[in-house]
């Protein structure tokens, strides 16, 4: 971090705010990498919505086939510019709440603030910021800055905020796009391109002990455990596959010991009393949102992970760090739900950190051949697999429980973790920042 955005973050006359939506474990997740990235001298505060609707909406679109379908319709349909402006306008309607947040927190400083920087990392409460920004900076007598930080790689038209002063962006690839659309509306944002913010902690290197550990992980030959942590999503999206695929693979090696990492709620409390008692799971449970990030976070403390089962959601990220890092683990992604899944997906493929389609589809075949490959093919696919970071298995969990137990009889994923472990976070290309993401991040949100 630039000493001078150090300076701007701890001046006195300036109000750091960081916020939250609860819509899924994602937002808070990169609100908790923001702030973990931060220096101890730098002390802000932390708002969080309490609008339920947020929540609903978003169970019901992770959740619901036919509102997922709906609602991407509605995003990209031809019906999209009228749907996305009633979204707006009711969310820039309903502000009460968030204007009496912010005044209170000015009201309650005993020296008040000349300038405000709020970092949003949901498109709702951005928008319902904007709407009161004027209105505070006036009656406050304070500067607002709001930066929006989109938590995919993603465009979507209801992200782009009209009166937000940066929206920041993981590519080149999704600048380009919304810059476009607010050319087309005739609405400008200041759009930039920074690292996709990953939490400092995941990028803590292992010991070469640990590392070797992690290693033996993944050799066909040895006997160690195979520790594959399993992240249930805020929307308790995927538990029927979970069960069924942790029950298939356990079926195939009593080398694999499961970690679930969820939220006590009703949704998840029938999965979670399936898995409650088996000594190869281990569960990792908080009653909170704030809770379930942590756990997740000692669990990497705790325990080498080299494998995770995961939906493409802001999860995906973490190939951009080395396997010899704390959080570099092999990504074994399940079915994307939403189009901004598939879009990350996307961005990995444009990095080659996971296999083209086709070539996974191609990988996807040969489950059940073992070693018996051709040994040409295997040995160029050996090759390109040390760039890969992740690849996406079957939406069924018994074919993915086949094509995971392939990859490991095969030596793919010992070769996929031989080869990340050349990667440092600090990628070829400026988008692959993982390491120095959160201090480009906040050197970028300072200079507004």
């Amino acid at each position: 971090m630039k000493k001078s955005t150090l300076a701007k973050l701890t001046n006195r006359e300036n109000l750091l705010v960081l916020t939250y939506a609860p819509a899924g474990l994602g937002h808070l997740r990169i609100t908790d990498a923001l702030y973990d990235g931060l220096p101890k001298t730098v002390n802000p505060t932390v708002l969080g919505s309490q609008d339920k609707s947020i929540q609903t909406l978003h169970r019901i679109t992770s959740i619901h086939p036919i509102g997922r379908a709906v609602f991407d319709w509605l995003q990209s349909g031809p019906f999209a510019s009228l749907a996305n402006g009633l979204y707006r306008a009711s969310l820039r309607w309903d502000t009460g709440q968030v204007y009496q947040e912010l005044a209170r927190l000015m009201d309650e400083r005993l020296d008040p603030p000349k300038k405000i920087l709020v970092v949003s990392t949901h498109f709702g409460l951005a928008h319902k910021l904007a709407a009161v920004k004027k209105k505070l900076e006036k009656e406050k007598q304070v500067r607002i800055v709001l930066v929006v930080f989109v938590s995919d790689d993603t465009f979507q038209h209801i992200w782009h905020v009209d009166g937000a002063d940066l929206l920041v962006v993981a590519s080149e690839f999704t600048k380009r796009k919304y810059a476009a659309y607010g050319n087309k509306i005739g609405r400008h944002v200041r759009i930039e391109v920074s690292p996709y913010p990953l939490n400092p902690k995941w990028g803590k290197k292992l010991s070469a002990v640990a590392m070797r550990e992690k290693a033996r992980q993944l050799d066909p030959k040895s006997k160690d455990l195979i520790h594959m942590s399993i992240p249930v999503s805020g929307a308790a999206v995927g538990t029927e596959f979970s069960t069924q695929l942790i029950n298939a693979l356990r079926e195939k090696s009593s080398r694999f010991r499961f970690h679930i990492v969820s939220k006590d709620a009703p949704f998840t409390r029938n999965f979670l009393s399936q898995m409650e008692g088996k000594p190869w799971i281990d569960l990792h449970v908080g009653k909170k949102d704030r809770e379930v990030v942590d756990q997740y976070d000692l669990l990497l403390d705790k325990h080498i992970i080299s494998l995770e089962v995961t939906k493409p959601s802001e999860q995906a990220f973490k190939a951009i760090l080395g396997t010899q890092s704390r959080g570099g683990v092999i990504l074994l992604f399940s079915r994307p739900v939403g189009q901004q899944e598939f879009d990350n997906l996307d961005f990995l493929g444009r990095h080659a950190l996971i296999p083209s389609k086709a070539t996974n589809a191609q990988l996807q075949d040969m489950t059940g051949n073992g070693v018996h490959m051709d040994p040409g093919l295997r040995a160029r696919l050996f090759e390109t697999a040390r760039t890969w970071r992740a690849v996406r298995i079957p939406w069924d969990p018994q074919p993915a429980a086949d094509f995971i137990w392939w990859l490991l009889t095969s030596g793919m994923l010992a070769q996929m973790m031989a080869g990340g472990q050349t990667r440092t976070g600090h990628g070829r290309h400026a988008e692959l920042e993982g390491i120095s993401s959160v201090d480009a991040f906040w050197d970028l949100a300072a200079s507004v």
